[in-house]
């Protein structure tokens, strides 16, 4: 009897070690398991087919009078290219340019306008777009609209703040609506030097 359990404690002991020896772990994965002579992962290759585009990117505005319009925009808080917007308008970037009615320079002031924001000489860039620059954010500031503060640079601060509204002139109504156009297409990236140039485009590819 006593042979018996001690022959099948032997065997019970080989049958345990060989099957121990039949399973290798190794290939079990996770940390605990090491394999021997595996290389380690540091990463995935990746295809030059697959890489990323670079994403899409407007030119840098480039205009005529980039400095001086940038600083006389900066100066008073405004965007440069709703400056250049104006300008285009007004003067289409003619330093020289003097309207039937009197207004002079790059942003079309009037003698008296000019006086009254210390602007000395209307034909001179630097102090015309100062003016302008000036005159137009007031406008801005009191207005609180971007139209009515245009409308007012137009036709004058005080009929649109009595109609509270773009007054109903033709010429005022036109050059509201060119100065957004112009804004908004240097917005989108394209140049301009004329209102002509900043019209919708009627079929874009």
């Amino acid at each position: 009897m006593v042979k018996l359990l001690i022959a099948g404690l032997i065997f019970a002991l080989a049958g345990g070690q060989a099957s121990a020896q039949a399973i290798d772990w190794r290939d079990a994965g996770g940390d605990l398991f090491e394999r021997t002579g595996a290389q380690p992962v540091t990463g995935l290759a990746v295809s030059p087919n697959l890489a990323s585009p670079p994403p899409p990117r407007l030119e840098p505005l480039s205009q005529p009078f980039m400095e001086a319009i940038g600083a006389a925009a900066r100066r008073h808080g405004l965007d440069e290219k709703l400056l250049h917007a104006l300008v285009i308008v007004e003067s289409g970037y003619r330093s020289d340019a003097l309207s039937p009615a009197g207004a002079g320079g790059l942003t079309q002031l009037m003698p008296g306008t000019a006086a009254a924001l210390g602007v000395r000489d209307r034909f001179d860039p630097e102090q015309n777009l100062s003016g302008g620059a000036d005159y137009l954010a007031r406008q801005l500031l009191r207005f609180g609209d971007l139209r009515l503060a245009l409308a007012a640079y137009n036709a004058g601060p005080a009929r649109v703040a009595r109609l509270g509204r773009v007054p109903e002139i033709a010429e005022t109504r036109a050059y509201v609506i060119n100065v957004v156009d112009c804004y908004l297409a240097l917005t989108a990236g394209r140049g301009a030097r004329t209102a002509r140039d900043c019209r919708p485009m009627e079929n874009p590819r």
